[in-house]
């Protein structure tokens, strides 16, 4: 299905430009990611590429690499569980799952946990958490969500800080690996390594 553009795409990463670099912030410290044991690779999981392949609240599919991380492990768990939740599937179809935790350092990050910022933005914390981007999606539309997540890597964030819509209280953080500056760092903190291999 075609999706078209949200018709606000422009206006959003001009709103962006308006704030030049006083919306950056310094990161450093550790997330969590559960992941389907086949893409457990170090590299599989920092790259980014699952967000070519397929569309998430932030990105339609191709748009650009972006990994989805939580600042909390139980946060990183309703994430790998809102997708059969939503469809309302047994629990199971999302499982197995390995949790790992990933080091990240970053200069150019945007946290959306601070209102002042969302409304400087126009970004209401509603809309974050609650919009049906799928269904946006079904209707053939870019939901605000995903352009928004165009803007900001388009404007060259490393990565985005935001209210979790699967964990109430819960963060998620953004990695745009691409947009990742000298200094900056990705990384998992220990490899998965399966017995016999």
């Amino acid at each position: 299905m075609k999706i078209h553009p949200h018709p606000h795409v422009a206006k959003l990463a001009a709103r962006l430009q308006i704030f030049k670099r006083s919306l950056d912030v310094r990161f450093e410290g550790e997330l969590f990611r559960f992941i389907n044991p086949q893409y457990s690779k170090a590299v599989d999981i920092i790259d980014g590429t699952g967000a070519i392949h397929a569309a998430g609240r932030w990105n339609l599919v191709g748009a650009a690499r972006l990994s989805y991380t939580a600042l909390e492990p139980d946060t990183a768990l309703s994430e790998a569980l809102a997708h059969v939740r939503y469809f309302r599937l047994p629990l199971s179809k999302a499982l197995p799952s390995v949790l790992v935790a990933l080091r990240f350092k970053a200069k150019r990050v945007l946290d959306l946990r601070d209102g002042n910022v969302r409304r400087g933005l126009k970004l209401s914390a509603a809309t974050i958490t609650n919009l049906d981007w799928r269904a946006e999606n079904r209707k053939g539309s870019e939901a605000v969500t995903q352009a928004w997540g165009g803007a900001f890597a388009g404007a060259g964030f490393e990565a985005v800080i935001v209210p979790s819509s699967a964990d109430p209280g819960g963060s998620n953080v953004l990695v745009f690996p691409g947009n990742l500056q000298p200094g900056s760092h990705f990384e998992v903190v220990s490899e998965v390594r399966w017995p016999g291999k």
